[in-house]
């Protein structure tokens, strides 16, 4: 049986009927059939292995920042890589592993004297969600930095550098794929600790004064260029429009914020209305940045 084969697993702690709102950043969701926390590449290549022997869909996150999962769950495996998080020099760059929060990497590199990751400072994300999305605020991308990209694929590890990763606007050749982002290394530049400091603080300082605070997965859309999604839904009309426990920000319009008593079906019912009143005002089709898991 899968469920045997699992705890057999070394280098990772299994649980099963996982609550998924305790790993997501809108704190909703049902549970996952089977969950796993993983300590090694070794262990994430043997889960992945099983459950495609098992035939048993499977998903593997990070912070859990950027998903929204289905009240009804997630009827298979979900591969947890937070464990996976060390940071360290590999020759003249940083090297970070998947599960690694950015604030981690960040404070690698101000401990270090290295700049040029100041303006990811505050992304609640961790390195391989961060890189499948290329995720970025202020302008700038966590792309800028790239070196190399290295994932794990059928068993074997694969090496990409920048210019082959298909990065664009919160996109890479990695959203789709079937490869998993287990690492990468950047191209950092000596600084002044003080002044990166700084800067990181500046950064978070902006955040936290254009964006809401509570729960949320941050930008629920991407910005339809040349417009701002945010714009088009306060134009819209839609700041503090509600269903459930789910509401748009009234701070920032491109935020869905979560109350205690929410469902998932709340965010995703949201979600959808957004949509189509976006749609119906303007013609602008807004696509998610958010990722949907399970049945909805």
């Amino acid at each position: 049986m899968f469920k045997n084969a699992l705890l057999e697993t070394t280098n990772a702690k299994i649980t099963f009927d996982e609550p998924m709102r305790k790993h997501t950043g809108y704190g909703v969701g049902g549970c996952a059939r089977y969950y796993a926390q993983i300590d090694s590449l070794y262990s994430l290549n043997n889960l992945i292995t099983l459950a495609k022997q098992y035939k048993v869909k499977y998903k593997v996150i990070g912070s859990g920042t950027n998903i929204l999962v289905s009240d009804l769950g997630f009827n298979g495996l979900i591969i947890d890589t937070k464990r996976l998080s060390d940071v360290f020099f590999k020759r003249e760059q940083v090297k970070a592993m998947a599960g690694a929060k950015l604030e981690k990497l960040l404070q690698f590199a101000l401990d270090n004297k290295l700049s040029g990751l100041e303006a990811l400072a505050g992304i609640p994300a961790t390195v391989g969600g961060a890189i499948v999305m290329n995720a970025g605020a202020f302008g700038h991308n966590i792309s800028d930095n790239i070196e190399t990209v290295e994932t794990l694929c059928n068993g074997k590890i694969k090496v990409y550098d920048k210019s082959n990763c298909k990065f664009g606007y919160r996109t890479s050749r990695f959203l789709k794929g079937k490869e998993v982002v287990v690492s990468a290394t950047f191209n950092l530049t000596n600084g002044d600790r003080e002044k990166i400091y700084n800067s990181i603080k500046s950064y978070k300082d902006l955040r936290r004064l254009v964006q809401p605070s509570g729960k949320s997965c941050g930008s629920v859309f991407k910005n339809p260029k040349p417009f701002s999604a945010g714009a088009l839904i306060e134009q819209a009309g839609l700041k503090g429009y509600s269903i459930g426990g789910a509401i748009v920000s009234e701070r920032h319009a491109n935020f869905i914020i979560t109350s205690s008593k929410a469902k998932a079906r709340d965010v995703y019912q949201l979600i959808t209305t957004i949509k189509q009143k976006v749609k119906d005002a303007f013609g602008v089709e807004l696509i998610e940045e958010v990722e949907c898991v399970g049945e909805f």
